[in-house]
């Protein structure tokens, strides 16, 4: 049923005042019937246009464009899984991990490294992990592409202290009972020439079992 059958009608000539003013209402009215379609007639088309266009499918489109942008103009967050890591990848990772350390947190917080570091924390898996989160949680506030001073302050406030106290339990026993090495002066720095020589004992032992596994599967 179109707009036409629903319009307003005078039954009979217009003879008063009051007659022409219902005329004149009768025509807005149907004025207003007629808008009403034409909008709705309007709707229905962008209805259809939004429906081809397969808005999923660009929604995903987007979001990979978006992370490719911020793999190019970022620098991608540190996430290390140890146990899944080749001795190749363990290496680069510590010693970006050393890196780090030395470059940002003994620089810009000495405090903090004088009382939590122990030359000792490669010999403790789980303070391996919470340093390899540390680093890494400072690269999501400070390096990626949407780093942001929020961020920042997260890691200032929260994951800053939340893992410095795990890594202070973790290696209590140590600083107490010296059980590794004798505690160092908190103004002398890591022995780094010694840190590195573990650093490579450690990956050289991993290559060589890797190697053996290879070999035994051959």
């Amino acid at each position: 049923m179109s707009t036409e059958d629903h319009k307003l009608r005078p039954t009979a000539p217009v003879t008063t005042a009051a007659e022409r003013r219902l005329t004149e209402m009768i025509s807005i009215v149907n004025r207003k019937a007629n808008e009403a379609e034409t909008h709705a007639q309007n709707v229905d088309a962008r209805l259809n246009t939004i429906e081809g266009m397969d808005l999923p499918g660009k929604v995903v489109e987007m979001s990979r464009i978006l992370s490719g942008l911020a793999h190019k103009e970022g620098t991608a967050a540190k996430l290390w899984n140890w146990p899944a890591m080749n001795a190749e990848q363990t290496y680069a990772a510590l010693n970006h991990l050393v890196h780090w350390r030395e470059t940002v947190w003994r620089r810009y917080f000495p405090n903090d490294y004088a009382e939590y570091m122990e030359p000792c924390w490669l010999q403790h898996p789980d303070v391996l992990h919470l340093l390899g989160a540390l680093c890494g949680m400072w690269h999501w506030a400070n390096t990626e592409a949407d780093s942001s001073p929020l961020r920042q302050a997260e890691w200032l406030a929260r994951w800053k202290p939340l893992l410095l106290k795990e890594v202070k339990d973790a290696l209590e026993a140590c600083k107490s009972e010296q059980r590794h090495v004798d505690r160092r002066e908190p103004a002398r720095p890591i022995d780094l020439e010694a840190e590195q020589e573990q650093i490579n004992q450690h990956t050289l032992a991993m290559q060589q079992r890797e190697d053996a596994a290879k070999a035994a599967t051959s």
